[in-house]
């Protein structure tokens, strides 16, 4: 297999408390709940972000706000889990932020998760883990912006031009030209390499059309969600065609029954849109924050 390129071998892979949480997320079953592993207290930025969004889920869920010390209630375990995870991607594509001020994949990929999220809460399938497999589905992309902002961030723009103007593009040969690897080669050589979760192999690069079982059902929420995401508006590539929702959802029975509870399908598209903007808000970043104030 072809050597990723150097500027990717250097960046720093998930902090270890984080790959082993990705394990654990895997793996609870209603027997066996969620054991958070230890969080980075020697990391207090990190810890006042994770207390930050807590606060703000609690409130818009209408429970109490909770303190340092009952981030720790096994009770709380799932919520904190997912906040984790959000703010360590977060917190890798910063550089990207600062360099490129390009968020567009940013919003596409907390989008991801939400959407993923919601496809599988009606399927009543592990809700945690759809949403970790849409925030990370398409890890080699995040490590290339990680490695590569701005370079990757005109290769967007061009990519989105090319759609636009109803011209053929390879964003995969173009990436390969670029960095000598397409982002689903490197997103293989990651999950090998950080040591990810076998659950995570059938998500990252292309979706493992040939997976079983458990996986199976996975790879096909975080495909609709997906879907879902660029449909609501949040895509990377905005001149990308569109599927309607409710054609993605129509392939889900009891998620198309759960979204009916709605009085229209605009209602509903409306209330995920509120959902993912809602995230948005939560892991905003202070250089998020000012630019959308300059540009309001």
């Amino acid at each position: 297999m072809i050597a990723p390129p150097a500027s990717i071998k250097r960046l720093e892979p998930f902090p270890s408390f984080a790959i082993e949480l990705l394990k654990r997320i895997g793996s609870p079953s209603a027997k066996t709940p969620l054991v958070l592993p230890n969080l980075p207290t020697d990391k207090p930025q990190f810890m006042e972000d994770l207390l930050r969004v807590a606060g703000e889920s609690a409130r818009a869920a209408g429970t109490p706000v909770p303190d340092m010390e009952s981030l720790m209630d096994p009770a709380e375990a799932p919520r904190i889990a997912e906040i984790v995870i959000t703010l360590v991607v977060r917190d890798y594509l910063r550089r990207a932020f600062l360099e490129s001020e390009d968020y567009r994949y940013w919003r596409y990929t907390l989008a991801c998760a939400v959407c993923s999220e919601q496809v599988a809460l009606p399927l009543r399938e592990n809700t945690l883990l759809a949403y970790a497999a849409g925030l990370l589905h398409d890890i080699g992309r995040l490590v290339l912006i990680a490695a590569f902002p701005t370079q990757y961030s005109n290769l967007l723009t061009l990519t989105d031009r090319k759609f636009a103007a109803g011209e053929t593009f390879d964003i995969l040969e173009y990436e390969r030209l670029l960095f000598g690897m397409n982002h689903f080669d490197i997103g293989n050589w990651v999950a090998r390499t950080w040591q990810l979760p076998l659950w995570l192999r059938s998500i990252v690069g292309k979706f493992d059309e040939k997976a079983s079982g458990q996986h199976a059902a996975l790879v096909g929420t975080i495909r609709a969600g997906t879907r879902l995401a660029h449909s609501l508006g949040f895509g990377y590539l905005e001149a990308a065609p569109r599927t309607d929702v409710r054609q993605i959802l129509n392939a889900f029975p009891d998620a198309d029954k759960h979204w009916k509870i709605l009085d229209s399908w605009e209602y509903a598209e409306e209330f995920l849109r509120g959902k993912v903007r809602a995230r948005l808000q939560w892991y905003a970043t202070g250089e998020q924050v000012s630019r959308e104030r300059v540009s309001g």
